[in-house]
């Protein structure tokens, strides 16, 4: 979906303000912050049995998972991400950086290119990585993930999910779908949350690959359709590749009226 602004509305509406209601509605953070006090304060655990770092566009998403791993806040990664819509949008990302711009990208998979720079750039035990680079969409990433632990017979009790914010809570709902009869503790922890100034200029600092305001319209726009539970949606009353999600009301409101300023949809 490509998505434009009229300007002319843009006075008439509070966009930035619902639009940082919504990006926190979708950038699902279970825990005020990464670490062990805040898992034993909320879960009674002090690290998770696997952290699930899920393919996307942002190396920003690297950087966090491996403050978790280096503060002991997980036993394993997984890597979950093969070639999907944002692949050539990583390459494009790690290719710019200035930092990780040695590390091959060409026809390989988002796990096969976090893997590396986990690895070479933040000394990320191999041991301690695993790796599913076939899979290509949120729901992939969950009905694989899960598929891969059970054949390698890894045992576990929590998990730890990180994507990109807009599709935090996406990627949450597809692994409950697969998880919710195990009394498995799935704890969301998105990478920051998106925030407009009143310029439409993010006020994230320092977040390495952060979209730009098109793209982040583009998938604000797309992903509340996405988790709405019916006959066009991804919930089990319509293609059933997600868990049923409640979306607030004022969210679906604010949603609304930003549709009704997004133009050019096609």
């Amino acid at each position: 979906m490509y998505v434009n602004l009229r300007k002319d509305n843009i006075n008439s509406f509070n966009i930035n303000t619902n639009l940082n209601d919504i990006g926190k509605f979708l950038a699902v953070r279970d825990l005020e912050f990464l670490s062990k006090e805040a898992l034993l304060n909320k879960y009674d655990i002090d690290k998770v049995d696997v952290l699930i770092l899920l393919g996307n566009a942002i190396p920003y998403t690297i950087e966090v998972a491996h403050n978790a791993y280096k503060n002991k806040l997980c036993s394993k990664i997984l890597i979950s991400g093969g070639i999907g819509h944002s692949t050539n949008l990583l390459r494009n990302a790690i290719k710019a950086n200035v930092k990780y711009k040695n590390i091959e990208t060409k026809n390989r998979s988002e796990a096969d290119i976090f893997k590396d720079i986990l690895v070479n750039y933040y000394d990320v035990s191999e041991d301690d990585i695993i790796l599913e680079s076939q899979s290509t969409n949120c729901g992939d990433n969950a009905l694989k993930s899960v598929n891969l632990l059970d054949n390698l017979n890894i045992k576990y009790n929590s998990i730890m999910l990180i994507q990109d914010p807009t599709m935090q809570l996406r990627s949450y709902a597809s692994f409950y779908k697969y998880l919710k009869d195990r009394n498995t503790i799935i704890i969301n922890y998105s990478p920051f949350i998106p925030e407009l100034d009143g310029n439409m200029n993010f006020i994230n600092k320092n977040v390495d690959g952060i979209w730009d305001i098109t793209r982040y319209l583009d998938l604000i726009s797309g992903e509340i359709p996405r988790l709405r539970d019916d006959n066009k949606g991804y919930g089990p009353n319509g293609k059933n590749f997600i868990a049923h999600i409640d979306i607030p009301s004022d969210i679906l409101e604010k949603y609304n009226e930003l549709i009704n300023i997004i133009t050019n949809r096609r």
